[in-house]
């Protein structure tokens, strides 16, 4: 993004502590050492929990999102609930690999119904319902576009083997609103914007 951006690349996540990402850092590279190549890996330091891609939006909406966050918290009603990192998987299947995550447990149900205000409360300042299962998952990495098929059955092979370098559970507090810059070195994201859940009265 330029100083004249007339857009900019967003998403409402919830980030991670440090100690969670130094996990999926060590696992980063503990993959990398067994993986065939041909996979792009994410920068563990900026990994988060996607509640949703908004994509390119008029900078002048930036407030309207912080908004319809802040609705979503303060309906939420509670000012916490757990989460930990959880196994490794791929999408859509070990055969066809295309995306390497690591999971997430602890109060699914917190987090769904998280996800639920969330497209709520931006459905209505404009922005399209997620049509498609929330499905929460922590991307480390996207297998590209040239690898071979038996190079693809071997990373899904590995990725059904492979474990977390450790875990870590903490409690989710806040909302972000992510941007993601492009560069040719991959995205940069910082936080453009954070709401706090609503204290429980």
């Amino acid at each position: 993004m330029t100083a004249d951006s007339k857009t900019v690349r967003v998403f409402v996540a919830l980030d991670l502590p440090d100690l969670a990402k130094a996990v999926l850092r060590q696992t980063v590279q503990e993959l990398e050492s067994v993986l065939p190549a041909g996979v792009r890996w994410v920068d563990p330091g900026g990994i988060h929990l996607t509640l949703k891609f908004l994509g390119d939006v008029d900078t002048g909406s930036v407030d309207l999102l912080l908004g319809a966050m802040d609705k979503a918290a303060r309906k939420f009603g509670t000012r916490s609930f757990p989460l930990s990192l959880s196994a490794l998987g791929v999408f859509p299947n070990a055969r066809e690999p295309r995306v390497l995550w690591a999971g997430v447990e602890g109060d699914l149900e917190a987090l769904a119904r998280l996800q639920l205000l969330m497209d709520e409360a931006l459905s209505e300042v404009g922005f399209a319902r997620e049509r498609r299962p929330f499905r929460p998952h922590l991307t480390l990495g996207r297998v590209r576009d040239q690898v071979s098929q038996p190079e693809r059955k071997r990373i899904g092979e590995v990725m059904g083997k492979a474990r977390l370098a450790g875990d870590h559970c903490w409690e989710a507090r806040e909302i972000h609103l992510i941007r993601s810059t492009l560069t040719p070195g991959g995205a940069i994201y910082d936080s453009i914007g954070v709401k706090p859940l609503a204290t429980a009265e």
